[in-house]
């Protein structure tokens, strides 16, 4: 009997990039797929739905101290209240709890590598796709052990009558095998592709994963006996696109269209398109609000004549004003990092022809007349990403952004720290400043040294990389989780007085964080620990 192939199973209900549109297909022979360039495209193209983007639900945010989910969208308590355990993990199915999504592409991509050396195509065509393919199995593996450490190492395909009971490969092994496949790729791809084939896999893209990669396995979490030569492994592959990229001038944006600083991204089309300016906007425009900004992350931006934070915070999460930074608690939006302006929507700033009113009874507060069930609850909205001229509803026309997945601003800080780390100061703080001079930017230039230099470069993350998905996993491979996230969220209470006078209060949103030592790794889903007939080792502490 012919084995039939369902190309669209592969196909999973998320919105997907532009390169990922696929025509309506009814069953085929397997001898049909793999004997047709055409379908075979479609097939590779398919798995490109293995990497999730954040237009779909920005639940990283959510799951560290950058946000508040007013929706609770996701089950994000779970992981904020520190209630995360083998049976729940599944909640969180798909962004956070990857596993399922994760091993059932990979058998996907398996099937690819099982077949395509026999296929009757253009070996040039041939390679494109296997190096397309390597990639990907590549990122999905890297987003594999990056929530859950060691796993499975799988490249065959395994039959129904198979015993597929594995167990788990170190850490180690996995990065070896993720560079060894970003290694081929590298050879096999182009490194940028041409405009009609933007989406696609490059060697570039190849490049700037196994840059992440390697600096995460040469962090605290995966480097416990902190070896330099993880270090200088980190600083090489962030080396090998120095230069390749610039920095586009205005960071606002940036994340609004295409541009040179993008290594690889998700891109949309009408047809294509998402709902992150409902989900986001401000609920007095009739937006869903559902990414809060908190106060802890306004926290994290510097004032701009000074370079200096407007807050010293304490073990505790007290906070002391510092003088020296030129912060006035009773104008606490004046004079702050440009990226401040260009992230987060605050009371009183300007958006879509009116004034933000976050204040208590304002048009964008949880007293407001218009949708106060959306309103959110730290005082502020998100910025970054939205596109003023489309409004969250009543609009025909769609926003189509892309999602960015790797820019260089992220590699010259892979490379700032990774030098820091080498005890190379004076190159880590030139490229850490590199990042600081963009010409929308332009923040006084980081002189510091020793602990208080890594603070800064940790810091500089926060507020370059805010919402793209990196604070989840920084604050973990930095081991500082336990600290971080179980703060207090924080939110902006804001009191309007005779006139038009404003009093700021600085309250705690919520203080049900906890944190615990056993988090800085996901369980595994209980479900699977039971397929596996006990041979998958539970991560510590679940």
């Amino acid at each position: 009997m012919k084995k039939i192939i369902y190309i669209l199973l592969i196909v999973f209900t998320v919105s997907s990039c532009d390169v990922l549109e696929l025509k309506p297909l009814d069953k085929l022979s397997e001898g049909d797929t793999w004997s047709d360039a055409a379908l075979v495209q479609l097939y590779v193209n398919a798995n490109y739905n293995a990497i999730l983007h954040g237009y779909e639900d920005d639940v990283f945010a959510a799951a560290s101290d950058e946000s508040y989910d007013l929706h609770n969208h996701g089950n994000m308590f779970v992981l904020q209240k520190g209630e995360v355990t083998a049976d729940n993990i599944s909640m969180l199915s798909g962004r956070v709890n990857y596993w399922q999504l994760g091993f059932s592409q990979i058998r996907n991509m398996n099937v690819f590598f099982s077949k395509i050396q026999a296929a009757p195509i253009d070996e040039a065509v041939k390679n494109i796709m296997i190096g397309e393919m390597k990639f990907l199995r590549a990122f999905v593996y890297a987003n594999l052990i990056w929530r859950y450490g060691g796993v499975p190492i799988i490249t065959k395909v395994y039959e129904l009558n198979e015993d597929y009971s594995l167990s788990r490969d170190s850490y180690e092994n996995g990065v070896d095998f993720i560079v060894k496949e970003l290694d081929e790729a590298i050879q096999l791809l182009p490194s940028k592709q041409s405009a009609s084939q933007l989406g696609r896999a490059s060697g570039d893209a190849s490049k700037a994963l196994k840059s992440r990669v390697l600096l995460y396995a040469a962090s605290k979490l995966n480097n416990a006996s902190n070896d330099k030569s993880k270090w200088q492994a980190a600083s090489d592959a962030a080396r090998e696109l120095l230069g390749a990229y610039v920095l586009y001038p205005d960071y606002q944006n940036l994340f609004l269209k295409d541009n040179d600083e993008i290594i690889w991204a998700c891109y949309f089309t009408q047809a294509n398109s998402t709902d992150y300016n409902w989900k986001n906007g401000r609920n007095g425009d009739e937006g869903g609000n559902f990414q809060g900004p908190t106060q802890n992350l306004v926290n994290a931006y510097e004032m701009k004549g000074t370079g200096l934070l407007p807050y010293h915070i304490q073990v505790d999460g007290t906070r002391i004003v510092n003088q020296l930074s030129g912060y006035d608690p009773m104008k606490p939006y004046e004079g702050r990092d440009p990226r401040f302006y260009a992230t987060i929507l605050y009371d009183g700033s300007m958006w879509m022809g009116r004034e933000t009113e976050t204040f208590k009874g304002g048009l964008d507060s949880p007293e407001s007349t218009v949708q106060p069930w959306n309103a959110s609850l730290t005082g502020y909205a998100l910025k970054k990403f939205m596109n003023e001229d489309i409004p969250p509803t009543g609009n025909t026309e769609k926003p189509t952004n892309p999602w960015i997945y790797f820019r260089y601003a992220e590699i010259l800080l892979n490379y700032a720290e990774a030098e820091f780390e080498l005890g190379n100061e004076g190159v880590a703080r030139e490229y850490l400043n590199k990042v600081r001079d963009r010409l929308s930017v332009k923040m006084p230039p980081v002189k510091d040294a020793g602990e208080k230099l890594r603070e800064r470069i940790h810091n500089e993350r926060l507020v370059e990389l805010a919402f793209e998905e990196h604070r989840f996993y920084d604050v973990r491979r930095w081991m500082i989780a336990e600290k971080t996230e179980n703060l207090d969220l924080l939110k902006m209470t804001i009191l309007k007085q005779a006139e038009n006078k404003k009093n700021y209060t600085i309250s705690v949103l919520s203080g049900e964080r906890d944190f615990k030592k056993q988090h800085y790794r996901l369980p595994i889903p209980r479900a699977e620990i039971d397929k596996s007939l006990n041979k998958l080792a539970q991560n510590e502490g679940y």
